[in-house]
């Protein structure tokens, strides 16, 4: 089925997602497409990613097509777009929320799960850098400005810094706490245990549920017992 036939059978999916996410939309029908967004943007200048087409898509009644695109998942959140927006629009958030919609009907998981390790691994050692370097082109870069042979921890030595990377374990034990309460290490286990066969159907869409907080404002979605 093509994402034109998708969409006209499922013409409520756009407002319903507008609700799960906090209402963003009037943020983002704001836009003037002036296109300084992506002008600015580090991964437009990579990829094929391209907030201003997203912006266009939504207002446009076309939702689906960006929480389903892998475009999507190309953002660094480095908020280079909000800070050039004459408009003030939050689209780092913007695009948090549609990875939120995304992987609640079924086309993100596959996105996430690369990530998984690499957060996995800040979780144990508290460090998103790698110790060895891996790049032959910055190894000899190193290795001429510094007569070392180019590995960090050779020029860590050299500078009388321990060799390798390292943090205390009261700083480990706080990294691991936020993760803990935020729920980011519920959802590393949870998302590896996913088997999603595919997007969700026209019902199940239709039948969200949503959590509330106190003020009566979305704080995520229900644990799904089948993808447990």
């Amino acid at each position: 089925m093509s994402k034109t036939e998708a969409r006209k059978l499922r013409p409520e999916l756009y407002p319903k997602l507008r609700d799960l996410t906090f209402g963003f939309v009037r943020d983002l029908e704001k836009c003037m497409q002036c296109g300084k967004c992506v002008g600015a943007c580090p991964a437009a200048a990579l990829t094929t990613y391209n907030p201003r087409r997203m912006i266009h898509n939504i207002k446009a009644g076309n939702l689906e097509e960006v929480i389903e695109s892998e475009e999507l998942w190309s953002c660094f959140f480095c908020s280079t777009c909000y800070a050039s927006c004459p408009r003030d629009i939050n689209f780092p958030f913007t695009v948090a929320m549609l990875r939120y919609a995304s992987i609640y009907a079924g086309y993100g998981v596959e996105y996430v799960k690369k990530i998984i390790p690499y957060a996995q691994d800040y979780y144990r050692r508290g460090l998103t850098v790698l110790q060895p370097e891996k790049n032959p082109l910055v190894i000899g870069r190193r290795r001429a400005n510094s007569g070392t042979s180019g590995q960090m921890a050779d020029i860590r030595e050299q500078m009388g810094m321990p060799r390798e990377r390292k943090i205390s374990a009261e700083a480990l034990a706080e990294v691991q706490f936020i993760s803990d309460v935020s729920g980011m290490t519920k959802l590393m286990k949870d998302m590896l245990k996913r088997r999603d066969a595919g997007p969700k159907s026209r019902d199940r869409i239709e039948k969200v549920e949503t959590v509330k907080s106190r003020e009566g404002k979305f704080a995520g979605f229900p644990k799904e017992q089948e993808n447990a």
